[in-house]
């Protein structure tokens, strides 16, 4: 493959992964794309994952790492991790190996197809109740307040094209949520079915108050009713480690 590929990886408290998911990501990426970089953004972990991103970075100048001052959430960290992408094509990949690496290669070959975006959709038969049940809201959600198609279904997992995302870090709001941007933008969306693995390490921060929380964000900032704009919130969407910031070049 000659295309070159930027990948986007939110951090928070994955240290004891972060070596396994710097080689599987790599192996992939070296064997098929021309040129490609991998920007890690740490979200204000409280571990030593950043100290970890260090030596990635120190020992593969492609790992290109940065610190946020404080734990802005995944969406946010993702934000930022965009605005630093140079490449043609962008993933966006959890940091906790569910997400396979060798299946962007079948996210990149279903872009080709013509989409502006392919979402990576697990089986339903291999999610736990609770992760279906938090799609299936999910999807709820995003059909009230997005002209989103009933046959869509959107993931963290995903390629998108450059121009898309040019579009999408034009986007100011301090309530980030990417899918929410990307379905008021384009329909030209694609789904494929990809394996999902369980986590190695820790467990997963939400559970159904936190979900609760987050649909009603979603409506608050994403809904086309003008009633709930006086209460959005007008603050940065993330703060950059003055001291420790952006090391890529």
């Amino acid at each position: 493959m000659s295309d070159k590929i930027s990948v986007v990886v939110p951090v928070f408290n994955s240290y004891n992964i972060l070596d396994e998911l710097y080689r599987r990501l790599t192996a992939v990426l070296k064997k098929h794309f021309n040129d490609y970089e991998v920007i890690m953004v740490d979200d204000g972990s409280s571990d030593k994952s950043y100290q970890k991103l260090k030596e990635l970075n120190s020992i593969d100048q492609r790992i290109k790492i940065i610190k946020l001052d404080g734990n802005y959430g995944q969406q946010n960290a993702l934000m930022c991790g965009f605005r630093h992408t140079t490449m043609d094509y962008i993933v966006t990949i959890d940091d906790d190996l569910q997400h396979l690496p060798v299946d962007i290669i079948k996210l990149y070959k279903e872009i080709q197809k013509g989409y502006e975006i392919v979402y990576g959709i697990p089986a339903e038969r291999q999610q736990l109740f609770y992760r279906r049940m938090g799609s299936y809201l999910t999807d709820k959600v995003f059909n009230l307040i997005t002209d989103k198609s009933p046959n869509i279904r959107v993931s963290s997992f995903r390629i998108l094209k450059k121009s898309l995302l040019k579009q999408v870090i034009n986007d100011q709001r301090s309530f980030v949520y990417i899918s929410a941007i990307i379905l008021n933008i384009t329909d030209n969306i694609g789904n494929i079915e990809i394996r999902h693995k369980e986590r190695k390490h820790g467990q997963s921060n939400y559970n159904f108050l936190k979900l609760v929380k987050l649909f009603s964000k979603l409506y608050i900032y994403y809904s086309k009713t003008n009633i709930f704009k006086i209460f959005r919130l007008n603050k940065p969407q993330y703060i950059i480690n003055s001291k420790k910031g952006f090391k890529g070049e």
